[in-house]
């Protein structure tokens, strides 16, 4: 009987925990560097982690170019958009989560492209419900511009947000287990390894 108790008390505690809300500061630059600056709050700002990093992009340092598969961050999200399926499944799962997120502001301008007006634009057309829907919280400001020309992204995010662990938990568990989901991390997995044999290959 005290195993059932212990086991109790355990679910208890985690649930507890689950229950507090969390406060998530940002602020992400990408250009010819990559930075990253961020701040957990937990406990009501008893308990705080800062977060950073910094790094030059291959494509931008010395004798480096910007040459198509050096900047394959997008050609990867662009793997997982275009699995059948999974935008559907990406669009439910923020519609019913958002609304257990409290935006105090979110500040997204990118400019995006993948060196074709064919795979620029399918990528916006895969985005563009998502959008609409962030687009509809007064505190967010959500831009991406495309790019038909070059392969890049660049732009900025910004962000203070509060969410409760304990909403979303059942709403990512049969997200990030779903048959679709992990269809779409194989083909990120695999769009990932071939941009960096790409960028390893020798130029001619």
């Amino acid at each position: 009987m005290w195993v059932v108790g212990l086991v109790a008390g355990i679910l208890l505690l985690i649930a507890v925990a689950l229950a507090v809300p969390i406060d998530l500061s940002f602020w992400v630059e990408r250009d010819a560097h990559f930075m990253l600056k961020a701040r957990v709050r937990w406990m009501f700002g008893l308990i705080g982690k800062d977060v950073g990093r910094s790094r030059v992009s291959r494509g931008n340092q010395a004798g480096g170019d910007r040459s198509p598969g050096r900047n394959g961050s997008v050609r990867v999200l662009l793997a997982a958009l275009t699995t059948s399926g999974f935008p559907q499944k990406l669009y439910s799962f923020a519609r019913a989560g958002l609304p257990s997120l409290k935006i105090h502001e979110l500040r997204v301008n990118f400019r995006v492209g993948l060196g074709g007006e064919a795979e620029t634009g399918l990528l916006f057309a895969a985005l563009a419900p998502a959008m609409v829907l962030i687009r509809s919280y007064s505190r967010a400001d959500v831009q991406f511009q495309p790019d038909f020309e070059e392969e890049l992204l660049e732009g900025y995010c910004k962000g203070d947000i509060r969410a409760v662990p304990i909403k979303l938990v059942w709403l990512m568990v049969p997200f990030f287990l779903s048959a679709t989901t992990i269809r779409a991390v194989k083909a990120m997995i695999k769009a990932r390894r071939m941009t960096e044999s790409y960028a390893g290959a020798p130029s001619a």
